[in-house]
């Protein structure tokens, strides 16, 4: 369960992160533990990336989610600033949703403990 912890916690560090490195000035992150799952969802207010920003981080997050490969890299998360990082987020969620509504940016990750 500890590890189950650090992995919400770097999840969410790695989202703010690079929401933050590309502009954002208004950040709204929601947690929710529910029995085995965890919701997380983050919305950008007044987000001015274009399209191509937004298809990117889409594209990014939505992977196959593989546990094998998350028991062993999941500590590297945060580690680099380039943003490598968010492929690895995409493949420790088991569902994520990214879309713009009006001028905001939602991202709905959804993870279940392995």
């Amino acid at each position: 369960m500890q590890h189950e912890v650090k992995k919400i916690a770097l999840i969410v560090n790695e989202l703010l992160t690079m929401l933050l490195f590309n502009g954002a000035e208004d950040v709204e992150i929601k947690v929710k533990k529910q029995g085995q799952s965890t919701e997380i969802v983050v919305v950008q207010h007044r987000n001015n990336n274009d399209d191509q920003f937004v298809e990117r981080l889409r594209n990014s997050l939505n992977n196959m989610r593989e546990y094998e490969v998350e028991g062993y890299y999941w500590q590297l998360i945060g580690e680099d600033d380039n943003g490598d990082e968010l492929n690895l987020v995409g493949i420790m969620v088991d569902e994520a949703c990214v879309e713009r509504k009006g001028d905001d940016l939602y991202i709905r990750l959804l993870r279940t403990c392995s």
